[in-house]
């Protein structure tokens, strides 16, 4: 359980860890006014919390084929169990750590849409052409509708083009879509159908999982 949690937390720290490199700058953990980056590099914003969190749930893997160790033990015992003792310790420290850098992240998270966006935007709308496929596969069928898109998308990944400007241009796609429902098709903000309110959803149901597990340690 402990490798678990542990799995999860450097899941979690290694995904922010990622999303906050200057390449992505989606999102940035809390960065306190006065943390010092870099001692040479003065405009470095580094994940630090992310970085303990990485680095602490690798240690904590590494302590669960140790703690299996104690299923080898001897019907009359031996010190494999105390070697599993140990192992449990050091990991419920390190899950502290881990719990409470998590903790000081989500609470200080800050998020960059703006950002998203653009990034979304670099495939030039190809990020969305499985939505033209199925459309179109409606009247042409599936897989004449994925060559036409894939021909498409190579041509104008290959050939710096548009890609709506392709699809456009391309009778097979125009006799069944207009210009505008191509991109309709393409906009990434058509696709997100319900993830918003489940995503919101589950929030709730984890702050009453965490309220109940303190009220739990409380009593």
């Amino acid at each position: 359980m402990l490798g678990l949690l542990g799995a999860t937390c450097g899941k979690i720290g290694r995904e922010i860890y990622i999303l906050m490199k200057t390449e992505y700058g989606e999102v940035e953990e809390p960065v306190p006014e006065g943390t010092v980056g870099s001692s040479t590099m003065p405009q470095k914003r580094n994940p630090q919390l992310c970085q303990d969190i990485i680095s602490v749930a690798a240690e904590i893997r590494a302590l669960v084929p140790l703690t299996l160790e104690a299923v080898q033990s001897e019907h009359e015992a031996d010190h494999c169990p105390s070697i599993a003792f140990e192992a449990v310790r050091r990991s419920s420290i390190l899950i502290g750590e881990a719990l409470e850098r998590i903790h000081l992240i989500v609470s200080g998270l800050r998020l960059n849409p703006q950002r998203m966006r653009s990034n979304i935007d670099l495939s030039g709308g190809m990020i969305s052409g499985e939505a033209i496929m199925l459309e179109l596969g409606r009247t042409i069928g599936r897989q004449h509708a994925h060559d036409v898109v894939y021909q498409a998308a190579q041509a104008a990944a290959s050939q710096n083009l548009s890609f709506p400007d392709r699809l456009a241009a391309d009778i097979r796609v125009t006799a069944h879509l207009s210009r505008s429902a191509i991109d309709a098709l393409l906009d990434p903000a058509s696709h997100t159908g319900l993830s918003a309110s489940i995503a919101h959803r589950q929030v709730e149901v984890a702050r009453r999982f965490a309220s109940d597990i303190h009220a739990h340690l409380q009593s």
